[in-house]
């Protein structure tokens, strides 16, 4: 009952259990905790996905180490690529034998600002690209302010399909699409109901 209050539902398949907003109070968080946290959580839902901030604490140390799937979000800057790389690099020597993690790319092709291409990125993380996800303020600026995703405000975004695929890889699954009927298919009924 304590997690359905502190869940705030978004949709029939998405709850939200949001960082606090007030600054009233600091909120250092021990380890074992968040652990604890999010066990309970597994318990109750099918998919449990973490959006840990950038900073490096232990907690968020232990939490990347604990999931099944990692995504790593980077702007194409050689900042992000740095902090990527530590990443990646950490999770190869704790990890060795899980899968390498996903890595998208985010803001990119930013109109003047110079960035390091993916091919680069890959190469320097030995991690292809999952996902490229190009500059668009307006749509991700309204989404932000209306509170709403981006397939929610715009499916036909450029990025609504990114991250559909983004979400179907990590839950290994794939989207299910209505077969197209050809014209010819079609035709050959036309004649057969003519016989």
């Amino acid at each position: 009952m304590l997690l359905d209050r502190l869940l705030t539902k978004c949709s029939e398949h998405l709850s939200i259990f949001a960082a606090p907003v007030l600054l009233e109070h600091e909120y250092d968080l021990d380890p074992e905790t968040c652990e604890s946290v999010v066990d309970v959580v597994r318990q109750h839902v099918p998919y449990v996905c973490l959006d840990l901030p950038h900073i490096w604490t232990s907690w968020v140390k232990g939490l990347l180490l604990q999931a099944d799937e990692v995504i790593i979000t980077a702007a194409p800057d050689l900042a992000n690529l740095r902090n990527a790389k530590n990443i990646v690099d950490l999770l190869k020597s704790a990890r060795q034998n899980d899968k390498p993690p996903h890595l998208v790319l985010n803001t990119t092709n930013m109109p003047k600002r110079p960035e390091i291409g993916i091919r680069d990125f890959e190469q320097a993380l030995d991690v292809k690209v999952t996902a490229d996800v190009e500059f668009d303020p307006e749509t991700f600026g309204q989404a932000a302010n209306n509170g709403q995703m981006i397939e929610e405000l715009n499916p036909k975004a450029k990025a609504a399909p990114l991250l559909r695929d983004i979400a179907m890889t990590i839950a290994n699954r794939q989207e299910v699409r209505p077969e197209k009927k050809s014209t010819l298919a079609f035709l050959e009924r036309l004649n057969f109901s003519r016989k």
